[in-house]
This record gives C-alpha cells, sequence and structure tokens, in this order.
C-alpha cells in the first residue's frame, strides 16, 4: 500500500531546459546554484537578489527579472522553484504551474510540492543524495555528510572507468559481467588502497577475459 510521505527517487535531465525561480534570497541562491550546475536556463523573478544572483545575472549566467511574480509567468518553463518568505506567493504559483502541468518545489511547503529536493553531495560523477520526503531537510544533511566519507578518490575513478567502457563495448550478458566484476572484484579494493599499477593489471586481465569470451571489442 502507498504512503503520501514516500517520494519517487529521479535524477532530472535538465541541461538546456528553461527553470523558473521565484525568490531572491540565501534559499533561492542555492536553488539557483544546483539548476545552473544541471546546465539548466535559469530565469529568477524576485523584486530583490542576493549579491551572488546578481552577480551571476550581470554575467549572463542566469536572467533576473527585479520585480514581483505575475500570473503567466510560469509558462514556458520546464521546471517551477519557489523559495520566498510570502505563502500567499507559494501557493499562487504552485497552482498556476499544476494548472499548466508543470512540476513544482515551494521551499519549506511540502503539501505544494510535486517533487522535493534532497541534500545532495557530489563527488566527480558521482552524486549522493538523501531525502526525507521534505519532512527533516536538517537530518537529511546530517545523513547526507555521513556518508561522503565513504566516497574516496578511486570511486570517482572506477566510476569514470566504468563509464569509459559502457561507451566502447557492445551491449549484452558479457558487458555486464565484467562492470560488475570491476566493482565488486579486485580492481576496486586495489584502488582503494591505492595500488593503480596492480589495479592496471587487474584491469588488463578482465579485458582479456573478455576479449577471450568471444564478444567483440
Amino acid at each position: 500500500m502507498s504512503r503520501p510521505d514516500t517520494d519517487y527517487p529521479v535524477c532530472l535531465r535538465l541541461a538546456g531546459r528553461r527553470a523558473l525561480l521565484v525568490g531572491g534570497g540565501a534559499i533561492a541562491e542555492g536553488r539557483a546554484l544546483a539548476l545552473l550546475d544541471a546546465g539548466a536556463r535559469v530565469h529568477v523573478i524576485a523584486p530583490e537578489a542576493t549579491n551572488a544572483l546578481r552577480e551571476l545575472a550581470a554575467r549572463g549566467r542566469l536572467a533576473w527579472e527585479p520585480r514581483a511574480y505575475a500570473a503567466g509567468d510560469a509558462r514556458g518553463h520546464a521546471l517551477v522553484l519557489v523559495a520566498t518568505d510570502d505563502p500567499r506567493v507559494g501557493l499562487l504559483v504552485a497552482e498556476e504551474a499544476r494548472g499548466l502541468g508543470l512540476w513544482v518545489n515551494v521551499a519549506d511547503e511540502p503539501a505544494l510540492c510535486d517533487f522535493t529536493l534532497p541534500s545532495v553531495e557530489r563527488r566527480g560523477p558521482i552524486t549522493l543524495a538523501v531525502s526525507t520526503s521534505g519532512l527533516a531537510p536538517a537530518l537529511a544533511r546530517r545523513l547526507r555528510r555521513e556518508l561522503a566519507r565513504h566516497v574516496g578518490p578511486h570511486h570517482v575513478w572506477l566510476a569514470r572507468l566504468c563509464g569509459w567502457l559502457r561507451r566502447r563495448l557492445p551491449r549484452g550478458a558479457e558487458r555486464q559481467r565484467l562492470l560488475k566484476q570491476l566493482v565488486d572484484g579486485d580492481l576496486a579494493s586495489l584502488l582503494a588502497r591505492g595500488d593503480r599499477a596492480a589495479a592496471t593489471a587487474r584491469l588488463r586481465t578482465e579485458l582479456d577475459q573478455w576479449k577471450s569470451s568471444g564478444e567483440p571489442t
């Protein structure tokens, strides 16, 4: 049986897509930076903005309109986020966004959110995201920090290696077996110990076994 406080976790591809951000304070600034990191085209609407947001606008990193939100502003965006101190604005934007079929997040208003924002830590291509479904953001941040301690440089190297191999080896059961072996086998342990030479030798062995299995390279 489903529960109303259970989120469905996804990682959105926002590169080149328009995202509306209503609000210009510290929370909005954090939202804007995260959206920019994801490659989104950020449109900020707020009468005032932090110095960082103003600087980003001056550099052309985002578009800022120094005014209050008006009906129709959500149209044409792929995603809508609200971070203001006025609950009336959050309700107005949420209702309009949903009427247009757009996903919306209103800071500190879980009932108005179609999605929640987890606490995020990045290590190269690795993203750690901890969510409490909007119930306890401080707890999510603490858990994220604790988990991040277990992610080392060797994990980043291994993730990039797997991505490189996925782009070059044909699909199939043997490729899946190889990638699983790289993550679960000796190579990961060797990298964790900092023995790059032995890890490279182990990778060559795994690739030789791949070739001998009859799969084309």
